[in-house]
């Protein structure tokens, strides 16, 4: 910022002398002494220039300086102009010109900058201009340009299909949510609409599934070709709201339906899989030996904890989320059919407890310990 104002400073410093000058190049020429002090004043606001632009003295001081001197400037060649003889009407003219470059220049300058400046504005260098995304400058002028269109026409129902979306893709959730609405009010109901009307006001909401969010969820599902979208938003908001066999019960319907090659069905296990909510397994401080051990080695010590806290779990019991992380953690060890005992030893276990048992199952069914390709 103080680099900008020295050189406006500067700009403004130069232009006033430039004005000056000139005019004073056209005076009569007056006696030696008068020339030779207009030609010290000229020399000297060409110095204050200088010291500025060096970072001698600030803007304001150069300011006053440069005032001072450009009197001293005009009133020595007035002298210089009455020794010459009386003063003619282009003379006058010129220096209220003078005094209007003076006075005005400086002043139109700051004004113009007060009013329109932003000097709370970040810089905004090449590098970074160049670096910005281009497929997002193209899809923002897009969206200006459908809003145009829309603000003429706002019952285009293409215009809105196509903003929503990318509504939602930049971040403009309440936008997207009004969009929605827009398309089911033109179009009518349908159960993607709803589907896409309650995510929108879900993520509107910070991922709170709000109830105006889970009436349009709701909506969704309520057809011969339910949304699978809104089931799974509808598991969400029951998991919300502390129940997890609720949660359940909308997934496992579409897990049981769901064909080998369905799109959602690996969408639809990592839900399964969350709803589980698996504490992580604690991993062992790898000292500097263990780091010269070979991965077969390392696996093994992994086994050796698994197994550890097996035989902790049979013989002394544990809470869910140890059951829970003991099924994962063999399953991911690729020993199935460990995992499926620990899973039958584990319902039995909390077999009265519903939150329990939800989780169990659902963790069942994410890792394909049951139902599909068990």
């Amino acid at each position: 910022m103080t680099a900008l104002w020295v050189t406006v400073a500067a700009m403004t410093g130069a232009a006033i002398f430039v004005v000056l000058a000139s005019l004073a190049r056209h005076r009569a020429a007056g006696g030696p002494a008068e020339a030779a002090d207009a030609a010290v004043y000229r020399d000297q606001l060409d110095e204050i220039s200088r010291d500025q632009a060096r970072g001698l003295i600030d803007e304001r001081e150069a300011e006053g300086a440069r005032t001072e001197v450009a009197r001293r400037l005009i009133g020595a060649s007035d002298r210089e102009e009455a020794a010459a003889g009386p003063a003619t009407r282009a003379d006058r003219r010129r220096r209220l010109a003078a005094a209007a470059a003076l006075v005005g220049v400086p002043l139109i300058a700051l004004g113009g900058y007060g009013a329109l400046g932003r000097p709370e504005m970040p810089d905004l260098p090449l590098a970074a201009r160049l670096n910005a995304n281009p497929e997002r400058q193209r899809v923002v002028d897009l969206v200006s340009r459908v809003e145009a269109a829309l603000a003429n026409n706002p019952d285009d129902a293409r215009g809105w299909t196509v903003v929503a979306p990318i509504y939602l893709r930049l971040g403009r959730a309440e936008d997207a949510a009004d969009a929605y609405a827009n398309i089911i009010r033109i179009e009518g109901s349908s159960p993607d609409r709803e589907a896409d009307l309650g995510e929108a006001l879900y993520a509107a909401a910070d991922g709170v599934v709000t109830a105006e969010a889970r009436a349009a969820f709701e909506r969704s599902v309520k057809s011969d070709k339910p949304s699978i979208k809104g089931a799974l938003y509808l598991s969400r908001a029951a998991e919300q709201d502390g129940d997890p066999a609720a949660a359940l019960g909308h997934l496992r319907p579409l897990f049981e339906k769901a064909a080998p090659d369905a799109p959602y069905l690996s969408a639809l296990k990592g839900e399964l899989e969350r709803l589980a909510d698996v504490p992580p397994l604690p991993m062992p401080t790898v000292t500097s030996s263990d780091e010269r051990k070979t991965p077969e080695e390392r696996m093994a010590m992994v086994r050796a904890m698994v197994d550890g806290l097996g035989d902790r779990l049979a013989g002394q019991g544990g809470d869910i989320g140890e059951w829970l992380r003991l099924v994962k953690a063999r399953a991911a060890l690729g020993d199935n059919d460990k995992a499926k005992a620990t899973l039958a030893a584990a319902r039995e276990k909390f077999a009265g407890d519903d939150r329990a048992t939800a989780r169990l199952e659902a963790l069942g069914l994410g890792l394909g310990l049951e139902g599909r390709g068990a």
